[in-house]
C-alpha cells in the first residue's frame, strides 16, 4: 500500500511562510495600535481628572499587551492621584523593568514614595527623573519638597526656583517654596507664596492650610 507523498515547493514554502508570518506580524501590530489608543482615551480622562476611568481604558490596554511600559507607567500616575501610593509603585516597577529609562516612572515613583513618608527613597527617584529631564518640573518641585521634609530648607530653594522658572504658575512649586521659606523664618515671603497658589487655584487647600499656620505663628 502506497501512502501519498507530502511534497511542497520551495517557492510554495516561502509563500506559506509569508502568510503566517505576515499575519502575526499583522496582528501585534493591530494589538499595538489597539493598546495606543485605549492608552490615549486613558490619559485624557486623567488630565480631566477622571482617574478611575483613566485607570479602566490603561487596563485594557495592558490586556492586549501586558508589557506596555506606557500603560504601566500611567496606571501607576493615576493611582498616585487617587492616594494609591504602594499600588501606585508595583506598577511603576514594572514598567522600570521594562525600560529603566522611561521618562513618566521614577517621577511617580518618587511622588509616590514622599506620599508614604520615605523621603530619602522619594530624592533617589526624583534624582534618577532628573538625569533623564532635567527640566521636569514635577521631579525638580519633589525633590524640593523631599529636602523640605527632611529639613534642608536652603538645599531645597535651587530645585524649587527651578520649577518656577519652567512654570511661574506652578502651584505645588510654589507651595513648597512657601514651606521653604516659613522653614527658614522668612514668614512674610512665605505668606506671598502660599498667596500666588491661592491665586492660581483659590481651592488649593495645601497652600491654604500652611498659609493659616504661617498667619498663627504671626500673631503669636
Amino acid at each position: 500500500m502506497r501512502f501519498p507523498t507530502i511534497t511542497m515547493t520551495v517557492a510554495a514554502m516561502i509563500s506559506m511562510n509569508v502568510i503566517l508570518f505576515g499575519s502575526i506580524t499583522t496582528h501585534l501590530l493591530y494589538a499595538q495600535y489597539d493598546a495606543t489608543t485605549l492608552i490615549k482615551k486613558g490619559n485624557t480622562l486623567f488630565y480631566q481628572g477622571n482617574y478611575t476611568q483613566a485607570i479602566q481604558y490603561y487596563d485594557k490596554a495592558l490586556a492586549i499587551d501586558p508589557n506596555n511600559k506606557l500603560a504601566l507607567a500611567n496606571k501607576g500616575n493615576a493611582l498616585v492621584q487617587l492616594g494609591n501610593y504602594t499600588q501606585s509603585i508595583q506598577y511603576y516597577d514594572k514598567a522600570l523593568a521594562i525600560d529603566p529609562n522611561i521618562e513618566e516612572a521614577p517621577t511617580g515613583k518618587g511622588t509616590a514614595l514622599y506620599g508614604l513618608g520615605n523621603y530619602i527613597q522619594a530624592l533617589q527617584y526624583f534624582n534618577k527623573a532628573l538625569a533623564i529631564d532635567p527640566n521636569d518640573k514635577v521631579a525638580l518641585s519633589g525633590k524640593g519638597a523631599s529636602l523640605n521634609s527632611i529639613g534642608n530648607y536652603s538645599q531645597a530653594i535651587p530645585y524649587l526656583d527651578k520649577a518656577l522658572a519652567i512654570d511661574p504658575n506652578y502651584k505645588e512649586a510654589l507651595d513648597n517654596k512657601g514651606i521653604t521659606l516659613y522653614g527658614l523664618d522668612n514668614y512674610t515671603q512665605a505668606l506671598q507664596y502660599f498667596n500666588k497658589a491661592l491665586a492660581i487655584d483659590p481651592n488649593y487647600k495645601d497652600a491654604f492650610n500652611n498659609k493659616q499656620i504661617v498667619l498663627s505663628k504671626v500673631r503669636k
